[in-house]
């Protein structure tokens, strides 16, 4: 029989640390990390006996490809909650991380980390990674955590998510967060400075307990950040289940949400500014809800609403809502006066495409719905299709400006009632106004086979003007007041008809008429020359006129011929703006923005694992008359590496190379004295210096002044 050996290793001065092999080859741990400690997949499995607690200062290193299992309890009730998931002075049955100090977990693709529960039981669950908000930043990639139950820390505050966290700068990139009570908990009311969450999974199966799935029921929930910090970033996420997303301002790029009921994003009004570009809801009872106040600002654009109940939910916050496809689910847009509702395409729900007193709807098409519009366009409804709906309106009065609108094959003008005498002209309609409405001229009345002549396609929703349409040209032409662009992002005012008078179309689509321009290209660092992904550009500083760009760092965006200034922001960047971008009619400009990283926010040295990297003087001037500027730059290398030390302009052309050898492992230092290959003197402004060592690379920023 093979002699069993078991180590172990008790360290006191208020704290522990326990660590022994067992029978199986864990190693089992608990207590607390009083210096700096690297978890490696050389001895996996780690089994997490008794709580965690990284102290301040400190940070836990947990390498690619580990494996940890910690000690869990059952949550089938509350009472299971109340007696196994209260921290009572570390006595808790679910045992938890709490990170006072960092704790950095970065796996690969290859070898993701894994966080789970040591017991194979449905019903158990282990407790939190609790980030207290004294804590460093800390860095979750390439992690799968599962089985969370949540953990009540004290009365008033439960650490309801799988990580819940309180401090000022959290990354989460490339993770999978699979069955929880809450995935992701912010709960500082205040202060975060960057939080990141790229391009994770969070996902809810049938493999928890009934209590378990209907507890809490967040994927991801964040408080309210201070304003002068940049917004949360929620870009790229895959949120699975009938699970909310909780936030009350930031950018919500890219993501795709399924569900078939519940919340999809909740908003908190706290005078912030949201931008919800380019996502995906599928099946969800309602989209985006928001109860905001005076002062919110959202931006919904670009996004798909498909099936659940009403896609979105707007509450006295001002709200900008284009480009949207929706089916089978409605728009509510109550107390959002001076909101726009443009350029969106709505089809086949039982209920009211949109409802709400707002400013403007115009280049709409509805079809297919019970009611196209409950509320009004108070300063301009126009250029819309209604189309095969039970009724047009709700209720229709005459504070309406009904001009431009296309309304065939519905089935009754209003569904309650008709206030004052609403005036309608230079509309297309298939049946006679009720002698209350106001024929204001420049109407045109069809039967149903002209309406077939109207467009492309109409059995197909086609709503492209077809060739000799009696909607080309035929608006009401005030030029100024409406957007200058139709549906397609076309030129508005053009001469379909070819009779030497540009006039409006009726309906959202101008016939023949040209595509703007624009602006097209890439977000990028140039010192790794790799994308920069979900970089907000907004065109003129304007925020509602903005685009992102995608995954890969590539965007585009449709513009009238002019000049502009773009202004891009992403977090761990610095801002850029690109001025006098000219734009001509028919053709994209193409411009490529580099985006350099803020120094400080996303250096991630681990002691004992990476290169560090620091320069001083910074910033660094001439030291006397007819002198050199100099700065010295020291790194330290963990092993012995090939080195090269390179320095980079603000354009992130290469200046000078330092270095380029094979070092010993330690602490080197370099001198530059502002000398660039050519043997000349650089100009005053921002440098950046990077070192390569093996497989590892560090930039840092640094100024000189003459």
């Amino acid at each position: 029989m093979k002699k069993k050996t078991f180590f172990f290793l008790l360290i006191f001065h208020f704290s522990f640390f326990i660590l022994h092999f067992s029978i199986a080859s864990s190693i089992e741990v608990g207590g607390h990390l009083t210096e700096d400690t690297i978890w490696s997949p050389d001895n996996n499995p780690y089994h997490v006996i008794d709580n965690i607690y990284v102290d301040e200062g400190v940070t836990l290193t947990i390498l690619p490809g580990t494996e940890i299992y910690i000690q869990s309890a059952p949550l089938t009730s509350w009472q299971d909650f109340n007696e196994h998931f209260w921290y009572q002075n570390g006595t808790n049955d679910a045992k938890m991380f709490w990170i006072d100090g960092r704790i950095i977990a970065e796996g690969t693709e290859q070898d993701s980390i894994l966080f789970t529960r040591l017991q194979d039981d449905n019903d158990y669950f282990w407790g939190t990674i609790y980030i207290t908000d004294d804590a460093g930043e800390s860095i979750f990639k390439y992690c799968t955590l599962e089985n969370a139950g949540g953990l009540g820390i004290y009365v008033g505050l439960i650490a309801y998510g799988m990580i819940t966290f309180m401090n000022k700068e959290l990354e989460i990139e490339r993770c999978k967060f699979l069955n929880y009570v809450a995935g992701l908990h912010g709960n500082n009311v205040q202060w975060y400075e960057y939080v990141s969450v790229v391009n994770n999974i969070f996902q809810i199966n049938n493999e928890m307990s009934e209590y378990a799935a209907t507890h809490y029921k967040e994927h991801l929930l964040i408080n309210n950040p201070i304003d002068g910090y940049p917004p949360p970033l929620i870009a790229g996420n895959e949120f699975i289940g009938s699970y909310r997303i909780d936030f009350p301002t930031g950018y919500f790029i890219s993501n795709k949400l399924i569900s078939n009921e519940s919340i999809g994003v909740d908003i908190g009004g706290r005078h912030k500014k949201v931008y919800i570009y380019d996502n995906e809801f599928i099946d969800y009872e309602n989209g985006i809800t928001c109860w905001g106040v005076s002062g919110d600002s959202i931006y919904i654009k670009n996004n798909r609403f498909i099936g659940g109940n009403e896609a979105i939910n707007i509450d006295d916050a001002y709200v900008e809502i284009s480009d949207n496809y929706f089916e089978g689910c409605d728009l509510t847009a109550n107390h959002s006066y001076s909101s726009k509702i443009i350029n969106n395409i709505f089809s086949n729900s039982s209920g009211t495409a949109i409802s709400g007193n707002v400013s403007v709807i115009t280049n709409n098409i509805i079809s297919n719905y019970n009611r196209g519009l409950s509320g009004r366009g108070d300063e301009l409804f126009s250029n819309n299709i209604f189309i095969d709906n039970d009724y047009i309106f709700s209720s229709v009065t005459d504070n309406h400006i009904i001009e431009n609108n296309i309304f065939i094959s519905n089935d009754e003008l209003y569904m309650n009632f008709l206030y004052g005498n609403p005036i309608f002209h230079n509309c297309i309609l298939d049946f006679e106004l009720p002698l209350e409405c106001i024929d204001g001229g420049g109407n045109i009345w069809v039967d149903s086979l002209q309406a077939q002549t109207l467009f492309e396609d109409i059995t197909n929703g086609d709503f492209h003007l077809i060739e000799g349409s009696l909607a080309i040209d035929a608006g009401f032409d005030t030029t100024g007041y409406y957007y200058p662009f139709d549906l397609d992002y076309n030129h508005r005012f053009w001469d379909g008809d070819n009779n030497g008078t540009a006039i409006i179309d009726i309906g959202p689509y101008e016939y023949s008429s040209p595509s703007f321009g624009g602006i097209e290209g890439f977000t990028y660092n140039p010192i790794t020359e790799d994308p920069v992904d979900f970089v907000l550009l907004k065109i003129n500083n304007e925020p509602g006129e903005f685009t992102f760009s995608d995954s890969l760092g590539n965007f585009e965006y449709k513009l009238p011929a002019g000049t502009y200034d773009i202004y891009c922001e992403r977090m761990y960047y610095d801002d850029v703006i690109e001025y006098e971008v000219e734009v001509v009619d028919g053709q994209f400009t193409q411009i490529q923005i580099p985006m350099f990283e803020i120094v400080g926010v996303t250096q991630n040295q681990v002691p004992n694992t990476q290169c560090q990297l620091t320069n001083f003087p910074n910033p660094f001037n001439p030291s006397g008359a007819g002198r050199s500027p100099e700065t010295t730059i020291e790194f330290t290398i963990p092993t012995d590496s090939k080195v090269e030390i390179k320095v980079f302009n603000i354009k992130g052309q290469e200046v000078r190379k330092l270095i380029n050898e094979h070092l010993i492992k330690g602490t080197h230092s370099i001198v530059w004295n502002g000398i660039d290959s050519n043997n000349k003197h650089v100009s005053s402004g921002i440098y950046f210096y990077k070192i390569t060592a093996g497989k590892e690379s560090i930039i840092k920023k640094m100024l000189l002044f003459k």
